[in-house]
């Protein structure tokens, strides 16, 4: 064997064994964090102590007693969160919400539900799993009806107290079907609020619907116009914390696996349920940009659908469940932006 092949074993040889000792040394190190960490876990228990495990992609890096230390602690780090011990909900996450699983491989998380179920749709055996409600709220497997009504969703008018209230209203319908007693009123008075016009360094701008409820929600005497789904998420959340879902992005076919599940869906749309012409829109001049609006823009409580209708609880005609044909009234709901909100099967 030539003197150059051997340097060159030799040296490989080196690199296996300094690559070899570097793993065992991780191993080590890792198996002492793991235990010291286990051992403060058995401390603190019998101590009778609420402990707060920091987590980082799923994996515990540290235990403390005081959810403040573990708070500034799990900043420190990307796709970090925080759960009780003994608890299987977490009571601070910076990971995205939404994670894809083939089988019981996680391959990819996602901050936006859309996105994770359009990718979770080229797969099959998929599932979305959601960590705020800590459960899977898609499966391609399930088998979505064909046709499908919920029964008994109470229905709430917003009138006479609410002028401009379909919003919060179908939210309290929501709402007290998923078990929750809360009133219209509560919600209106709850829901974050934009005023109307304001000026700001000598220039008059408009509230913006994405951050609240722009103008007066109470009555026609002044100037008011409505909210989209980010505040009435917000408040959503507020009475059934992780298990609010916002389905905003989805096609509206995708809407049908919820409800065939028994969760009706919260929705904007217009008040003719059919697309509007460009001439019903204008712009609300908003700090962070010009904002498109109509004055017939109008929410609903979607709770069935079949193969020609879309079944729904109008806060404006409560007497009984209103029907609209299929085509018309989802091009309306995607004119207004494909919003839609509801629960956790």
């Amino acid at each position: 064997m030539r003197k150059n092949e051997k340097i060159i074993i030799i040296f490989l040889l080196i690199c296996i064994i300094i690559v070899n000792t570097f793993i065992v040394f991780i191993y080590i190190a890792n198996k002492k964090i793991n235990s010291s960490i286990e051992k403060k876990i058995v401390y603190v228990t019998k101590m009778g102590k609420q402990t707060y495990e920091v987590y980082q992609n799923d994996k515990i890096i540290n235990i403390f007693d005081n959810y403040e230390e573990a708070l500034a602690y799990a900043k420190k780090y990307e796709n970090s969160s925080i759960k009780k011990t003994g608890d299987y909900s977490w009571v601070w996450d910076s990971n995205p919400p939404y994670e894809v699983y083939q089988g019981y491989n996680l391959i990819k998380k996602f901050v936006d539900y859309e996105k994770a179920l359009e990718y979770a749709k080229k797969y099959e055996n998929s599932c979305i799993f959601y960590r705020k409600s800590n459960s899977f709220i898609w499966d391609s497997e399930y088998k979505i009806k064909n046709q499908h009504i919920i029964q008994n969703v109470p229905r709430i008018g917003q009138y006479p107290e609410l002028f401009r209230g379909c919003e919060v209203t179908s939210l309290a319908m929501l709402l007290n079907y998923k078990g929750i007693n809360v009133d219209k009123l509560e919600l209106a008075k709850n829901i974050n609020k934009e005023p109307f016009v304001f000026g700001l360094n000598s220039v008059a701008y408009n509230g913006n619907p994405h951050q609240g409820f722009v103008g007066d929600i109470f009555s026609r005497e002044n100037k008011g116009y409505g909210v989209y789904n980010e505040p009435v998420f917000s408040l959503m959340q507020n009475y059934i914390n992780g298990k609010a879902l916002n389905l905003t992005g989805a096609n509206f076919n995708d809407l049908y696996y919820y409800i065939s599940k028994g969760s009706p869906i919260w929705i904007i749309i217009n008040t003719r349920f059919e697309p509007l012409p460009s001439s019903e829109f204008e712009y609300l001049n908003t700090t962070r940009g010009k904002v498109p609006i109509t004055y017939r823009e109008h929410s609903v409580l979607v709770i069935g659908y079949d193969t020609e209708y879309i079944y729904y609880n109008d806060p404006m005609y409560p007497e009984q469940i209103q029907k609209k044909p299929k085509q018309n009234f989802i091009k309306a709901w995607e004119q207004m932006g494909k919003q839609a909100i509801t629960y956790v099967p």
